[in-house]
């Protein structure tokens, strides 16, 4: 096990942050597609807005993957390999249910996950705190938006 301490210098994740924000895009589109009850390309914004979603779960999971490759001495390394691997299941569980009810509420649980386990298992190398900082809030908005899709897909008859 490597017990080495490396002293990794912060580095400029403005870009990281802008990414971040305009991964907004897609979530608030399918939101008001489902607001206005309209589709792009023959897609539902239920499909859209869950698609989206399982695939921004794997990316946040993705990233637990290439920490722990590149921290072989992080003290939750196994841990975070395996969770990174369950999460993303549930996220193509939730994919495969999109015509549910359910997937959304899956999914929010599954961001709400993410959350806890960045602040609790720490997979981030240091230096990068402010795009952790970004990732934190980016991630609460997602869930927001996760809240008030369920809530139109509940107020439209015949839509669960």
């Amino acid at each position: 096990m490597d017990t080495e301490i490396h002293n990794y210098p912060p580095v400029d994740t403005r870009l990281f942050d802008w990414l971040a924000y305009l991964g907004l895009i897609p979530f608030v589109a399918g939101i008001f597609m489902q607001w206005l009850g309209f589709s792009i390309w023959g897609v539902s914004p239920r499909l859209l807005f869950t698609a989206y979603s399982a695939v921004i779960l794997c990316f946040l999971c993705g990233t637990w993957w290439g920490a722990v490759l590149n921290q072989v001495g992080h003290p939750h390394r196994i841990l975070l390999a395996l969770l990174s691997n369950l999460v993303t299941l549930v996220g193509w569980g939730a994919l495969l249910m999109f015509r549910t009810l359910w997937a959304l509420p899956v999914l929010l649980l599954a961001f709400g996950f993410v959350a806890w386990a960045e602040a609790r298992l720490n997979p981030n190398l240091p230096g990068r705190d402010q795009y952790f900082r970004t990732r934190s809030i980016v991630t609460y908005l997602v869930m927001a938006g996760h809240l008030v899709m369920i809530l139109l897909l509940l107020r439209v008859p015949g839509a669960n």
